[in-house]
């Protein structure tokens, strides 16, 4: 974050009060919640008339997707879980820095269709390859190679039971939900076989799941997993993250 601008932290809304009623002008206010109700609207309300221009972005921790349901979610900010922030966080500031216009950027009445159809026209640069793409479902894998052939991919099908056999692949999607028991096998399965049938090393395969908590992320990792994105997911996220295993494979 640091090369994308300048970063002031603040450990609690105390402190980032005294820094906003110093004259600091933000553009976006990052305000991470490790668990529900550690900030209250009450307090983001308070950053907010500090800083009326800033847009509010919560990083949100493992514990914090039931707010939604059964809690008080921040009105107006936007919420970003953190298996969303590293995709999140390097788009939005680096379009940021760029003088472009972002997600970030939209007024506090923006809403969640406007977000996304600025989202959808940001332009992304074409890519090579073919990806795997290891799922159960017809819907999803039609799915996921519409997104793929939209970006310059080609697409194979792995279906479950049947062996995952292909040469060539760039990477690899397996669509899972908790990464437990038989579906933590099938993703080791997955990670051997294409490894084992790759001529230039390692295949990356990016995991999604279900909400994933911090210990289904770990054990999709351990598994062979070079990342994990929760379900449902934004297409940008999916185009980072395969961005980066591609270039480390």
């Amino acid at each position: 974050m640091q090369s994308l601008g300048h970063v002031l932290a603040a450990a609690d809304v105390e402190e980032a009060s005294d820094l906003l009623a110093a004259e600091a002008t933000p553009d976006v206010i990052v305000v991470a919640q490790a668990y529900p109700h550690q900030f209250s609207p009450e307090a983001i309300d308070r950053l907010r008339r500090l800083a009326p221009l800033a847009r509010i972005v919560g990083l949100l921790g493992s514990w914090c997707e039931g707010e939604m349901r059964t809690g008080r979610p921040w009105p107006g900010a936007i919420r970003t879980y953190w298996h969303q922030w590293l995709p999140r966080c390097d788009q939005k500031l680096a379009r940021m820095a760029r003088g472009e216009t972002t997600v970030w950027g939209l007024p506090i009445t923006a809403t969640e269709e406007e977000r996304l159809l600025l989202a959808a026209e940001q332009p992304t640069a074409p890519r090579r390859g073919l990806i795997a793409v290891h799922t159960r479902s017809a819907e999803m894998e039609d799915w996921l190679s519409s997104v793929f052939r939209h970006r310059g991919y080609a697409t194979v099908w792995l279906r479950p039971p049947r062996p995952a056999r292909v040469e060539g692949a760039t990477a690899a999607i397996f669509d899972g939900s908790d990464c437990r028991g038989a579906e933590l096998g099938q993703l080791r399965q997955l990670v051997v076989a294409l490894d084992s049938s790759a001529a230039g090393g390692a295949v990356p395969v990016v995991a999604l799941l279900d909400f994933p908590r911090i210990e289904d992320h770990d054990r999709a990792v351990r598994a062979g997993a070079a990342a994990v994105l929760s379900k449902p997911l934004h297409v940008e996220d999916l185009y980072w993250q395969l961005d980066r295993v591609a270039a480390n494979a």
